[in-house]
């Protein structure tokens, strides 16, 4: 079996756990849904469906798209959900809107469908079951453990290990950045994250706007979690 073509399916495939044998919960997946949504534009961007200008999303032409020739099925989309569903989106939207916008929109759908693609395609196995016979309840597992294992150790040298970040392959660094920014701590601990503040830096400025806007949004959602749970507790 091979990894998807698919930057946010792979991004997903980052929140499985290695010592649990299970994807992570939220708590430990972090800020998972405006990750992958970051992810669509950085592989809708590549792909050419989309261009990212003064800080807004915009569909690109037909006639402007590059040709296949331009890399091996670059002009094509992987058949990933997520790409199309935020393609859709952007496309349908009528006017051109912030890259914080389409990152911070549609969080839980957005990871519900990278686990059901993931799920579909054979990646993960999605155990499904009720608690007392009432609570619906998923139990996700990874399928190829080997090659997930394998992916998650590449992507964390990426951070924490020697080599020159120019020597990594460009898609192990987005993924270490977009991990570093939603925070996934089954990825990289807090205490690693602090530690590679530099190398973090020097990942996450290739990532461009997108990158900030991503920032951004995680901020918000933050002060927006902290400001429920006070008005709860007051």
């Amino acid at each position: 079996m091979e990894l998807p073509d698919s930057l946010p399916a792979q991004l997903y495939l980052l929140t499985y756990n290695p010592e649990s044998e299970r994807m992570a919960g939220r708590h430990r997946s972090g800020y998972l849904g405006p990750g992958l949504r970051a992810a669509a534009v950085l592989e809708l961007e590549r792909r050419g469906r989309v261009a990212v200008a003064d800080g807004k999303v915009v569909p690109v032409a037909p006639e402007r798209r590059p040709a296949v020739a331009a890399g091996p099925g670059v002009a094509m989309l992987p058949d990933d959900p997520i790409l199309t569903r935020v393609l859709d989106q952007i496309e349908g939207s009528g006017r051109h809107r912030s890259l914080r916008h389409w990152i911070a929109k549609d969080n839980r759908v957005t990871t519900r469908c990278a686990r059901d693609y993931l799920e579909a395609g054979r990646w993960l196995r999605v155990d499904r079951y009720r608690v007392i016979g009432l609570i619906p309840r998923t139990s996700v597992t990874v399928r190829d453990t080997r090659l997930v294992r394998k992916l998650i150790g590449d992507v964390r040298q990426t951070l924490v290990g020697a080599a020159p970040a120019a020597r990594v392959a460009d898609r192990d660094r987005q993924l270490a950045a977009l991990g570093v920014l939603a925070e996934m701590g089954v990825l990289f601990s807090r205490r690693e994250r602090r530690a590679h503040r530099d190398r973090a830096r020097e990942l996450v400025a290739d990532l461009g706007p997108v990158g900030e806007a991503l920032r951004k949004v995680v901020r918000d959602q933050k002060a927006d979690a902290a400001a429920a749970a006070a008005t709860s507790g007051g």
